[in-house]
């Protein structure tokens, strides 16, 4: 390759890893105005009465299936609210720039919940009948990737609650 053809990769690689970097930083940006988590808790203020009482998030989790050379992944989002004993997850979904429950939501508590693993990134609940209800992570941060990957949310005060709840929780079903 001839010392031409070598500075136009350089340039090529620099100039993706500027827009990438850019890209980010918008996203972060936009996640840090509260717009997609405002959309989240309206989600679950419809639906659930006194959601001023709990410590609302956005809950995601993408699962990967590989077959021979190809791959499927699933995504999953979810709008949860938290207090002491009761967790609420409902099922979202992202269309239009509208965020809508996919179904009526569920309220877990240590009466209704079997128990509750780690898969080293986020709780796997599971009912009493041992059937796993849900699986997902609270992250501090979530930026727009792709349409599978929509939203742009800010919460870190809401991920170091969710831990701390959620290893509260674990303790008092495992009692």
């Amino acid at each position: 390759m001839d010392k031409q053809k070598i500075i136009l990769v350089v340039l090529m690689f620099v100039g993706i890893g500027i827009f990438v970097f850019i890209k980010e930083h918008i996203n972060e940006k936009k996640a840090r105005t509260g717009e997609d988590l405002a959309k989240v808790r309206l989600v679950l203020s419809r639906l659930l009465p006194d959601s001023a009482s709990y410590t609302t998030a956005y809950a995601f989790y993408k699962w990967s299936k590989y077959q021979g050379r190809s791959k499927r992944t699933w995504y999953y989002h979810y709008a949860i609210a938290f207090r002491p004993g009761e967790l609420f997850v409902v099922p979202i979904q992202y269309a239009g720039g509208e965020v809508s429950a996919q179904s009526r939501g569920v309220l877990l508590t240590p009466e209704n919940v079997g128990r509750v693993e780690s898969d080293g990134a986020g709780p796997v609940i599971f009912g009493k009948d041992g059937q796993e209800i849900c699986h997902f992570r609270v992250l501090a941060m979530y930026t727009h990737q792709d349409r599978f990957e929509p939203f742009n949310i800010a919460q870190g005060e809401e991920a170091r609650a969710f831990d701390s709840f959620i290893a509260d929780f674990t303790r008092q079903i495992a009692a």
